[in-house]
């Protein structure tokens, strides 16, 4: 069964990991917050506009969308599951320090949190573009447009997630080579 609780959970958790910082805590600094926002929320619907005034149609971009999507998805299943073989590893370390080990464990959560979010929305772009194939022969244009809009505001946010990923694993690499030495 499909539990809409959980799926409105993964993007709380992970807006919730994208909002804070490498140890877990919530970013005060306004202006921060204000680069967040402006990222998630503002640069898609900027997207949008673009799209839309230029008119674009999801049908121009589903070749390059579906193979990038594909491509992405694909990479984030198989790194989503290396995460938890890779805390069961560092929790029998009998050098772990705790410090470090729930630093890196916060740092993981955070990173899958996000994986799944970005797993979600590619899920989604992809059922737009089924309904978008679905539709063309039915010459909705103002159908297409909508869903051209959705599409767009939904892959801008992946691909803002995934910056988001890179800054988790920039911080665990760091963590990682700062403990060595």
């Amino acid at each position: 069964m499909l539990d809409l609780d959980v799926i409105f959970k993964i993007k709380s958790e992970a807006i919730k990991s994208m909002s804070s910082n490498s140890d877990g805590d919530e970013i005060k600094s306004s202006s921060k917050k204000a680069v967040f926002y402006l990222t998630f929320y503002l640069v898609p619907l900027l997207g949008v506009a673009i799209v839309a005034l230029k008119g674009v149609k999801l049908g121009d971009l589903e070749t390059y969308i579906g193979s990038g999507i594909a491509i992405f998805t694909g990479l984030f299943f198989s790194l989503l599951l290396s995460i938890g073989s890779k805390i069961k590893n560092e929790k029998v370390n009998p050098d772990m320090d705790v410090l470090n080990f729930d630093r890196y464990k916060n740092n993981m959560r955070q990173i899958a949190s996000i994986i799944l979010f970005v797993i979600f929305l590619g899920v989604l772009i992809f059922i737009i573009m089924l309904i978008n194939s679905l539709t063309l022969r039915f010459e909705l244009c103002y159908l297409e447009t909508i869903l051209t809009m959705i599409a767009v505001y939904l892959l801008i946010q992946f691909l803002v997630s995934i910056f988001f990923i890179i800054q988790r694993f920039y911080h665990v690499v760091f963590d990682e080579i700062n403990n060595i030495t």
